[in-house]
């Protein structure tokens, strides 16, 4: 008896913590920097999450608009690859951390790192 009243207060205290601590949402219009053998190109970018699978969009002056495929958002960590037109894609893994999004990223055959923060206003 005494066994099953732990067991049904250790479940309470853990479905307490799971409901008072919601994933962070990655929903919305992010200010973004790519930097790659010392330069830097800024750019926006928005993100929609449902469930596991990450919609979105990336623009630079330098890549143009493009669409994020096969995007997926799991444990604060986003996965995906931005298909442009008239650029080569780029192969993007990163993760939130105190708001902002950092990572690295792979186009034509180099490597380099993003940052990418919420935007102030929208695109």
């Amino acid at each position: 008896m005494i066994r099953r009243m732990v067991i049904a207060v250790l479940c309470c205290a853990f479905a307490a913590v799971a409901q008072s601590a919601p994933a962070p949402s990655i929903d919305g219009d992010w200010t973004v920097t790519f930097t790659v053998q010392g330069q830097t190109v800024p750019g926006h970018m928005t993100f929609h999450a449902d469930g596991d699978r990450l919609t979105g969009t990336a623009e630079t002056e330098h890549t143009g608009r493009g669409t994020l495929q096969g995007g997926a958002w799991t444990h604060d960590k986003l996965t995906g690859i931005c298909v442009f037109e008239r650029h080569e894609a780029i192969a993007l893994a990163d993760e939130l951390r105190d708001g902002k999004l950092t990572g690295a990223f792979q186009t034509e055959g180099m490597n380099g790192k993003w940052e990418a923060q919420r935007a102030t206003t929208p695109h």
